[in-house]
């Protein structure tokens, strides 16, 4: 097994392992998992229950509120961006469903079909981001709460979105305001102790006891700096690639660059576990 990393503050593509197989070396993935918080697995010809197998190494499985699961698979979704379409689904920065009460710890997205350039997927480390704020700045995002909605508001609503993306099976869209949850906007990750941010402008309305007018300064300053180019990696896909990702320490943003191809992955999400 080789580990070769993608960037600076984050990222790894591993190579020379079937994750099918039971003997893989698991303890160091999990390993390199925590060192770099996206991996990289390419050539993996996985079923869907190949990758419930392996998220189940990394958590229990979790639902996705607003997309129907395929065929036997409830808890893995296709992504899907269709040649005629113009919006990507996760085309902004953010942490996944940060709106629920126990967020997944990590995300498996396996690649199906890929448009022949573009199309990836960029990455930052919130770890990064935390450590290179001001002693200040970081006094006063550790006492802050973050209220997370799944409303989608700040870019036009969840059903302004969805009604764009016609490949996939959207459900209970109109109950999105309904989903919200409040977590602080920095965490401590129960693997490593490192401290990371994690609020988002996609997700983050606003800060508990404060109005949304007087958090969107801050969010958007935050929002700004977590993603500075030197923060983040970007996964280039293919056929078969399989991209592993921790939500407790990273932000990802789908590139929407390749109109007029399609684009099709499978989606898991595992390991509910409330931000600490």
């Amino acid at each position: 097994m080789i580990i070769e990393p993608l960037a600076g503050a984050l990222g790894a593509e591993i190579r020379g392992i079937d994750l099918r197989k039971e003997g893989a070396a698991w303890k160091a993935i999990q390993d390199a998992f925590l060192k770099y918080s996206v991996l990289v697995f390419r050539d993996q010809q996985l079923e869907p229950a190949d990758l419930m197998r392996v998220g189940a190494r990394f958590g229990e499985p979790c639902y996705y509120p607003f997309v129907t699961g395929i065929d036997g698979f409830p808890f893995i979704f296709e992504v899907v961006k269709e040649e005629q379409e113009t919006v990507n689904f996760g085309g902004n920065w953010h942490s996944d469903t940060t709106y629920l009460a126990q967020p997944p710890l990590a995300t498996l997205l396996h690649a199906l079909e890929t448009p022949s350039q573009g199309g990836d997927t960029l990455f930052a480390s919130t770890y990064a981001a935390y450590d290179a704020l001001s002693e200040g700045m970081r006094s006063l995002v550790d006492g802050l709460v973050g209220v997370n909605s799944a409303s989608l508001k700040v870019t036009g609503g969840r059903r302004k979105m969805h009604s764009t993306i016609g490949g996939m099976k959207v459900h209970d869209i109109e109950h999105a305001d309904g989903y919200e949850a409040e977590h602080p906007v920095v965490r401590t990750h129960p693997g490593t102790g490192r401290k990371a941010l994690y609020l988002s402008r996609s997700h983050t309305i606003r800060f508990r006891d404060m109005s949304e007018e007087e958090s969107r300064p801050l969010i958007d300053f935050l929002q700004g700096h977590q993603i500075r180019p030197e923060f983040t990696c970007r996964v280039r896909w293919s056929p078969g690639t399989l991209t592993v990702w921790d939500n407790r320490c990273t932000q990802h943003c789908a590139v929407n660059d390749y109109h007029g191809q399609r684009r099709r992955m499978r989606r898991l999400t595992v390991g509910a576990q409330r931000p600490r």
